[in-house]
């Protein structure tokens, strides 16, 4: 009797060592094997509470997220290329190397979020703020910046500013300019 007990502990512990080793290769947070979890968002999400959460990796394609709320959230690395996000609210959010490729971005706000590196070709950002926006190697090309207000963004060159397109309303900082759209 005292042996069979002895085998199922045995085989217990084994079985429990397995499972958590699996649960292990699975656990974002430590160890050698990393999985990168790459959650998909898509759809119509208007007027979304997203604040906070972090979206990291995340696919946001093609889907609506029109006046959502991503204020504080973390997106570094998604892909939201060819989405949709009028009026929606990116306050101090990390949109570190975000795709937004052809991307609608009217009247969106990105005060003091963080978009180094972020790829924002042929995106729609008439009438967006990025008051105090870190826009460090931000990727404008074929961008349309019209009315858009980048007075105090940071780390914002002449280099993005030429491959992008704006208008009369649009605000720079003192000494940059923008070719018109058209």
């Amino acid at each position: 009797m005292l042996t069979h007990f002895r085998l199922a502990v045995i085989a217990a512990a084994a079985l429990g060592a397995v499972w958590a080793g699996q649960a292990f290769a699975f656990w974002p947070f430590g160890g050698s094997a990393r999985v990168d979890l790459a959650p998909a968002y898509g759809g119509v999400c208007e007027e979304c509470d997203l604040s906070g959460r972090i979206l990291t990796g995340a696919r946001m394609t093609h889907s609506n997220f029109s006046r959502s709320d991503f204020s504080n959230a973390v997106l570094t690395r998604a892909d939201a290329s060819h989405s949709e996000f009028e009026g929606a609210d990116f306050t101090q959010a990390d949109l570190s190397r975000i795709r937004l490729i052809d991307a609608s971005c009217p009247h969106a706000s990105f005060e003091r979020a963080r978009m180094a590196q972020a790829n924002g070709r042929g995106a729609n950002f008439t009438r967006a703020s990025f008051s105090h926006a870190d826009v460090t190697e931000m990727n404008f090309d074929d961008a349309n910046i019209s009315g858009a207000d980048l007075r105090q963004a940071r780390g914002l060159t002449q280099a993005q500013l030429d491959e992008a397109c704006g208008d009369r309303r649009t605000r720079l900082p003192r000494g940059l300019s923008v070719a018109r759209c058209g």
